[in-house]
């Protein structure tokens, strides 16, 4: 009994070696016939971050960006319209979903599409950021990732949905 709970976690182990995140999944699908893909480095944010302050919002709810802008570390987006490639993409994308314990912040449905965003990381912290839509003959999956304080993303959605 102990040799088979000992091999169980092995293998446990091992799968969660293998989980994918955002940049694999980018990286298996972004040469793909009928996928436009784009991606911005961790550079790129660096650049954008040196900006003294972006804000975004109403004149009586303004909130600077830059902070959140810096802290990203990657994103990743892949908007596919072929049939082929659509099933495997949002395949991968459930699975990647799934294994990584996202949490679901909001879904709305409308005429054959579905789009759901999820967040994953603790109470005070945002550690990626996903956001998927499908329907309607595509697949559109955004991924973004690094350490975002709970409290400002809060703020940049309020901002963001006014």
């Amino acid at each position: 009994m102990k040799k088979l709970f000992i091999i169980a976690a092995t293998i446990l182990l091992c799968i969660n070696a293998f989980a994918q995140d955002g940049r694999s999944i980018y990286n298996k699908y972004s040469d793909e016939p009928g996928v436009s893909a784009v991606y911005i480095s961790p550079s790129m944010f660096k650049l954008i971050g040196k900006i003294p302050s972006l804000e975004i919002g109403s004149d009586g709810e303004k909130v600077d960006i830059t902070p959140i802008i810096k802290s990203l570390k990657g994103f990743y987006l892949l908007n596919c319209s072929d049939d082929s490639v659509n099933g495997k993409l949002s395949s991968e994308v459930k699975k990647f979903i799934n294994s990584n314990n996202f949490e679901l912040m909001m879904e709305a449905k409308d005429d054959g599409e579905t789009v759901r965003i999820m967040t994953n990381g603790d109470d005070d912290t945002i550690q990626s950021f996903v956001m998927t839509v499908v329907g309607n003959g595509g697949t559109t999956f955004i991924s973004m990732d690094g350490l975002i304080s709970r409290e400002a993303f809060e703020k940049l959605m309020k901002a963001a949905t006014r």
